[in-house]
Protein backbone atom coordinates (compact mmCIF):
# COMPACT_ATOMS: atom_id res chain seq x y z
CA UNK A 1 0.00 0.00 0.00
CA UNK A 2 1.28 3.42 -0.82
CA UNK A 3 -1.84 5.53 1.07
CA UNK A 4 -4.29 4.26 2.94
CA UNK A 5 -7.94 3.58 1.64
CA UNK A 6 -9.11 7.35 2.47
CA UNK A 7 -12.58 6.62 0.31
CA UNK A 8 -12.99 3.86 2.31
CA UNK A 9 -12.01 5.02 5.37
CA UNK A 10 -14.71 8.30 5.07
CA UNK A 11 -17.90 5.71 3.66
CA UNK A 12 -17.33 3.49 7.22
CA UNK A 13 -17.03 6.43 9.42
CA UNK A 14 -20.34 7.81 7.75
CA UNK A 15 -22.12 4.72 8.16
CA UNK A 16 -21.28 2.70 11.01
CA UNK A 17 -21.73 4.99 13.74
CA UNK A 18 -18.68 3.56 15.69
CA UNK A 19 -15.61 4.76 16.16
CA UNK A 20 -12.71 4.45 13.31
CA UNK A 21 -9.43 3.42 13.74
CA UNK A 22 -7.51 3.60 10.07
CA UNK A 23 -4.71 1.15 9.80
CA UNK A 24 -2.45 0.16 6.84
CA UNK A 25 -0.65 2.61 4.15
CA UNK A 26 -0.17 5.36 6.73
CA UNK A 27 3.43 6.52 6.31
CA UNK A 28 3.31 10.04 5.97
CA UNK A 29 2.23 12.85 8.37
CA UNK A 30 -0.05 13.88 5.43
CA UNK A 31 -2.16 10.75 5.41
CA UNK A 32 -2.97 11.54 9.53
CA UNK A 33 -4.15 14.70 8.70
CA UNK A 34 -6.54 13.72 6.21
CA UNK A 35 -7.96 10.78 7.92
CA UNK A 36 -8.26 13.39 10.94
CA UNK A 37 -10.03 16.15 8.99
CA UNK A 38 -12.22 12.67 7.39
CA UNK A 39 -13.48 11.95 10.96
CA UNK A 40 -11.11 9.04 12.14
CA UNK A 41 -10.73 8.57 15.82
CA UNK A 42 -7.03 6.97 15.52
CA UNK A 43 -4.51 5.31 13.30
CA UNK A 44 -1.95 3.04 13.66
CA UNK A 45 1.15 3.81 12.34
CA UNK A 46 3.23 1.08 13.57
CA UNK A 47 5.59 0.21 11.05
CA UNK A 48 5.78 4.30 10.20
CA UNK A 49 7.52 4.51 13.60
CA UNK A 50 9.42 1.61 13.36
CA UNK A 51 11.04 2.64 9.73
CA UNK A 52 11.42 6.07 10.89
CA UNK A 53 9.00 7.44 8.15
CA UNK A 54 6.59 9.39 11.01
CA UNK A 55 8.60 11.01 14.09
CA UNK A 56 5.75 10.27 16.93
CA UNK A 57 6.42 13.92 18.10
CA UNK A 58 5.79 15.35 15.04
CA UNK A 59 2.78 13.02 14.43
CA UNK A 60 1.08 14.31 17.30
CA UNK A 61 1.75 17.84 16.93
CA UNK A 62 0.17 17.81 13.43
CA UNK A 63 -2.98 16.10 14.39
CA UNK A 64 -3.33 18.11 17.49
CA UNK A 65 -2.61 21.28 14.78
CA UNK A 66 -5.96 19.65 12.66
CA UNK A 67 -8.05 20.12 15.71
CA UNK A 68 -7.04 23.90 16.19
CA UNK A 69 -8.41 24.45 12.88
Amino acid sequence: LTEPNFDMVAKLIAEVGVPIIASGGICKLEHLQRLKELGAEGAIIGRALYTGDIDLQEAIASVRHCEEL
